[in-house]
């Protein structure tokens, strides 16, 4: 992990690009999506974070709300094997990505 998880979560959004105030206020955030994580791990230009079946429509809700605000960045729900989401973007904003999950447990 690199020094991501010393910045400051508005560091983080600035990192980002994001327009907090795009999302709609309702949406679940990474906090109530912590308890489905089985894992995450990184990808070239990705995180890759696999839930439980039951956070699917968590899941969605907190994707379309992630492509409102953070549009640059690429929001995308894998079913295949398992559920997951796979997060692109720059090494700098995975980088920064990884840590707000991490600061949220």
């Amino acid at each position: 992990m690199s020094d991501m998880a010393n910045e400051s979560r508005s560091e983080i959004i600035e990192i980002l690009d994001c327009d907090l105030g795009a999302r709609p206020q309702a949406a679940p955030g990474i906090d109530a999506l912590l308890p489905h994580v089985l894992r995450a791990s990184r990808a070239p230009g990705a995180l890759l974070v696999e839930f439980d079946l039951q956070a699917n429509p968590m899941l969605e809700a907190f994707v379309e709300a992630e492509r409102l605000c953070c549009a640059g960045i690429g929001w995308e729900i894998e079913r295949d094997t398992a559920l997951r989401l796979r997060i692109t973007a720059a090494d700098t904003q995975i980088d920064a990505i990884e840590a707000l999950w991490k600061a949220s447990t």
